[in-house]
């Protein structure tokens, strides 16, 4: 049976994260660990390091790095046959007679026996809640529910930041990770009635990142050091990522970023998205 997925009228939100470190003190931050933007093996090269003298700043940025919360739920009605094994008390009987159905009765060690073959109407829900990087990093979620738990964000109609990056785990995307999550807990069912994913969060969020580039004039190479907008966290060795979100995002074009993406990403995405975008049509046609 197919697994139908609704969705929650409120559940795609935006929401953007304030800055905690000013620019200068990130710049601080990463001028002291310069030297680790080429590498661990740059840095510690007897022969060939770079040196306080021959790295220099080359450009920098603030950006604004994506990542998803997923609350979701999956709520399944099936049946499950199975047989019920009945005591029988009396010591001379040889058969119970249900209804029209006559049962041997069985005997191990004096204790005697029926096995009842029964259909057990069952209701199950099965629940997921994580964070996953709008960027398709191996980001710990407990880090990015970190975030949403000290700092301080704020929700947004529309994001028009040209600072922001790119998103390469779309909706669609982060809506077949979660349902593959789900589709992997087991249901022991011979049939299944209805077989339900409901999300109730699909909450993008953007966080400050300060983005350091520097070139190691005697080596000619360029790396970067990144510096947490929020943490003050440096990492040596980071990315400048080129890709800027071009367009306005809002709630209704979170649902438009493309199936084919999502498809190339995780296995059979573009139902997903298939799914989702006509339910927020029928959703405009409801408004007033």
């Amino acid at each position: 049976m197919e697994v139908q997925v609704r969705q929650h009228p409120e559940a795609a939100r935006l929401f953007v994260f304030d800055e905690v470190y000013s620019s200068r003190a990130a710049e601080e931050q990463a001028e002291k660990k310069k030297l680790g933007a080429f590498g661990t093996l740059a840095k510690w090269n007897p022969l060939n390091r770079p040196k306080s003298d021959t790295v220099l700043l080359a450009r920098q940025e603030l950006r604004f790095e994506p990542f998803w919360q997923i609350v979701a739920q999956r709520t399944v009605e099936y049946t499950c046959r199975v047989d019920y094994p009945v005591p029988v008390l009396n010591p001379h009987a040889k058969s119970v007679q249900i209804g029209s159905q006559s049962y041997e009765v069985s005997r191990q060690g004096g204790k005697g026996r029926i096995d009842v073959s029964v259909a057990e109407r069952c209701y199950r829900k099965i629940d997921y809640a994580s964070y996953l990087d709008g960027l398709g990093r191996e980001t710990k979620p407990s880090v990015l529910a970190s975030y949403v738990e000290r700092y301080k964000y704020a929700e947004q109609d529309i994001v028009e930041r040209r600072d922001a990056v790119q998103l390469r785990v779309p909706m669609a995307a982060a809506v077949q990770i979660a349902k593959a999550k789900l589709a992997a807990e087991a249901i022991n069912a011979h049939e299944i009635q209805d077989d339900q994913d409901c999300f109730e969060k699909l909450h993008l969020f953007f966080r400050p990142v300060f983005a350091f580039e520097y070139i190691w004039s005697s080596a000619d190479k360029r790396g970067v050091i990144e510096v947490d907008g929020l943490t003050g966290e440096v990492v040596e060795g980071g990315q400048w990522f080129k890709d800027k979100i071009n367009r306005l995002i809002t709630r209704e074009t979170m649902f438009e970023l493309g199936a084919e993406v999502a498809s190339a990403l995780v296995p059979g995405g573009g139902v997903a998205v298939k799914v989702i975008d006509h339910m927020t049509s029928a959703d405009k046609v409801r408004q007033p």
